[in-house]
């Protein structure tokens, strides 16, 4: 067994969780560091300064982005500085069929993006307002060397797409709901990758399996004086997560079509449960339960 696995979060997540507390330069940097991954490059792009033609914009995403470490690092930085302080802030993890309460008229990036986040905050007038980010990758360079390329789209103001600034994060559970149904998602999880066989024959995917069930979050993706709560619930969310991405990775015991198909039901049900409790564990907002 090569020991406990270490667990992912998204970057929308990530995100989620730091900007409640980026509130000088040397958070807001750490908040950077810990949305980036190794190898990526981040860029930033206001729709209302960036207008562009889905040509164009496919286009810019195969060109390699024309920017240090030390210039993305800083486009995230802003990215942080440009989005506080916060009211209520949630990641969203969207998908067809569950939209997860994102704003009809821009459910399509989020779906396409696969997550983002939901933002209140006030303006420089101390007016309420309501912003959507969402994170597009793309990947660049040639076949003998690629790079990633992560594109942050934010939306200042779609307070007028909401029916009101408080509902925003109506489609997002609360903290006390999501820790119930994570805990049955996990004994669902458990039932049906035993009654479906998954590790039959694969002695090495049990071991892998095992390792997820022991894993850990890394320190620097999550904020200090995160709730114990919290963190349990994003660490078994993302423990989740990652086990669904391995069983329906390998076919396993699922010998048959009838058996592959009621794989993929059964766990999309307990993906869909780990989804909504990490966005419910990334969110912020005013009397949480």
């Amino acid at each position: 067994m090569s020991g406990p696995a270490i667990l992912a979060l998204p970057a929308s997540v990530t995100l989620a969780l730091w900007l409640p507390v980026a509130n000088d330069r040397d958070s807001a940097y750490r908040a950077a560091r810990a949305v980036a991954r190794s190898g990526e490059h981040h860029e930033v792009h206001n729709r209302r300064a960036v207008h562009r033609s889905r040509a164009d914009e496919l286009e810019a995403r195969r060109r390699a982005p024309a920017v240090s470490s030390s210039a993305w690092l800083a486009a995230l930085h802003d990215l942080v500085v440009g989005l506080t302080p916060v009211l209520e802030v949630a990641a969203v993890m969207p998908r067809a069929g569950d939209p997860m309460g994102a704003p009809a008229a821009r459910s399509a990036d989020l779906l396409d993006a696969g997550e983002g986040l939901l933002l209140r905050r006030t303006d420089g007038h101390g007016i309420e307002q309501c912003s959507v980010v969402v994170p597009m990758r793309s990947t660049y360079g040639s076949v003998y060397e690629r790079g990633e390329l992560v594109t942050w789209t934010v939306e200042d103001d779609i307070t007028d797409l909401v029916p009101a600034p408080s509902l925003l994060l109506a489609g997002v559970d609360s903290l006390s709901h999501a820790r119930r149904e994570i805990q049955l998602a996990l004994t669902e999880a458990v039932e049906t990758l035993e009654a479906l066989d998954v590790a039959r024959n694969r002695p090495d995917l049990a071991d892998q399996l095992l390792d997820l069930s022991l894993a850990t979050l890394p320190d620097r993706l999550v904020p200090p004086h995160v709730e114990p709560r919290q963190l349990d619930v994003l660490e078994r969310a993302a423990r989740l997560l990652a086990i669904v991405d391995l069983a329906l990775d390998d076919a396993g015991a699922a010998v048959t079509a009838a058996q592959i198909d009621q794989r993929a039901h059964a766990l999309a049900h307990v993906e869909r449960a780990a989804r909504h409790a990490m966005c419910a564990a990334s969110a912020t907002r005013p009397g949480r339960s």
